[in-house]
């Protein structure tokens, strides 16, 4: 495994050792990794085809979709391909400063950013046809975890669509297990689970 790699796993275990207790230096911690969020992706090949596959099978032609915890933007831009309009959100100042320069140089108008934490940001009565998340039900613990995935299901539109990207402990150990989600998600009144 090359350097590179050994330091973006590490990386991603401290960041995730916060798991909601920690927002503070969560935040810090992205202020600082935000420059290199986009090329320490890069390091995992399997990252964007994976994540594309996702998305293309949860948003729909002319859904009106979230993305939580949209960071850089790698999955809300994608999504605003195929979606009417997507409102991405997360805590990091830095982060959505880096979708704000993406969505400008490539001209981007369907993407609506607002800064802050799940469910609080959103309207109660704003519904989604489709929700996405990559990697950031790690960041919570796991109480926090099954009120994020119920805040979902409230936020959906009848027959809505729910995407969640992310891995296993290969990377690092404070990811769930398939199972504790698939809990996590029948708890909550998901049906049709894949």
């Amino acid at each position: 495994m090359n350097l590179l790699r050994k330091i973006y796993i590490q990386t991603t275990n401290l960041t995730h050792g916060y798991q909601g207790k920690e927002k503070a230096k969560l935040i810090a911690f992205y202020k600082l990794w935000s420059p290199l969020y986009d090329i320490s992706i890069k390091l995992d090949p399997a990252y964007h085809r994976n994540l594309k596959k996702m998305i293309t099978s949860v948003v729909m032609l002319g859904d009106y979709t979230l993305d939580i915890g949209c960071g850089t933007g790698l999955g809300t831009i994608y999504a605003a391909t195929i979606a009417q309009k997507v409102v991405g959100i997360d805590i990091s100042t830095d982060m959505l400063d880096r979708l704000k320069r993406k969505t400008k140089k490539q001209k981007i108008s369907n993407i609506d950013i607002q800064k802050g934490f799940f469910p609080q940001v959103i309207k109660n009565e704003e519904k989604f046809k489709s929700i996405i998340s990559s990697f950031m039900l790690v960041h919570l613990g796991k109480g926090q975890r099954t009120q994020a995935i119920k805040a979902m299901f409230d936020r959906l539109e009848p027959k809505g669509r729910i995407g969640l990207f992310s891995a296993v402990g290969e990377i690092a150990s404070t990811f769930q297990t398939k199972e504790e989600i698939i809990t996590d998600l029948s708890s909550a009144g998901f049906v049709n689970i894949l």
